[in-house]
């Protein structure tokens, strides 16, 4: 019997939460890649491979999130053959303390029972603010796009 594609979306953001990085990993076929589908983000719009996002993600995450790093709940998911479209609220707080929120709407390619691509769309000009502000140490705004 095949996995079902929107299973091993729900099992891979649900490791993702619970920064399970080993978990993250059997996840993923060896050809995977993650973009970030945006103008306005550093590093974004380039294929990170697996091997790659598992080392990076973690590092951005402690420096930016407090201990239990941004959550994604899943709001919506489409699937067509191997495809499936996931639209998710981002929540967290940063390590200052200060509130992150955003929306976002993945494109995921499944094969078998593992992720062979994640497209990431997001509001990025909020992310870039939240990130820049965080990062030099301004308290941002409450602000919940």
């Amino acid at each position: 019997m095949a996995t079902d594609p929107k299973d091993v979306v729900r099992a891979f953001v649900d490791a993702l939460n619970r920064q399970d990085w080993d978990r993250v990993g059997g996840l993923i076929t060896p050809e995977f890649t993650y973009t970030i589908m945006s103008y306005h983000l550093p590093g974004a719009q380039t294929p990170m491979d697996g091997e790659t996002m598992l080392k990076v993600l973690p590092e951005m995450l402690l420096a930016l999130f407090d201990e239990t790093g941004p959550q994604l709940e899943l709001t919506r998911l489409v699937a067509e053959g191997t495809s499936v479209v996931a639209e998710a609220q981002g929540s967290g707080f940063f390590r200052d303390g200060s509130p992150y929120a955003n929306r976002y709407a993945n494109v995921y390619e499944v094969m078998g029972d593992r992720v062979r691509t994640l497209r990431e769309y997001m509001d990025t000009q909020h992310t870039a603010r939240s990130f820049a502000a965080v990062q030099e140490g301004i308290r941002p705004a409450e602000h919940r796009p």
